[in-house]
């Protein structure tokens, strides 16, 4: 599998090294996420209405939103639960 990472994904990962979180996150999307065959794996794994290809993985108070397209995983989004709730929408995940 393939994986991309969106800079808004990034820029929100780097707004987390504050929290206690990060680590697990960071561990989740760079190391554990390639191990994995298919999505069924992934604990805690969330289908999204409104797209067909949008995810998102809910770690403690925090959602990973992001797109499968065959072979490749794009991350879109790290966002807290009460920022908002994370809705896909054109191909990307936005704060309502």
């Amino acid at each position: 599998m393939k994986i991309n990472y969106l800079p808004t994904f990034i820029k929100d990962l780097k707004d987390l090294k504050s929290t206690s979180s990060y680590s697990v996150i960071k561990n989740l999307v760079f190391t554990d996420i390639l191990a994995v065959k298919q999505l069924s794996e992934i604990n805690n794994l969330k289908k999204l209405k409104g797209e067909y290809n949008a995810y998102r993985i809910r770690i403690g108070d925090y959602r990973i939103g992001f797109f499968v397209e065959e072979d490749t995983i794009t991350f879109a989004r790290v966002l807290h639960r009460r920022e908002s709730p994370i809705k896909p929408l054109a191909g990307t995940f936005l704060r309502l």
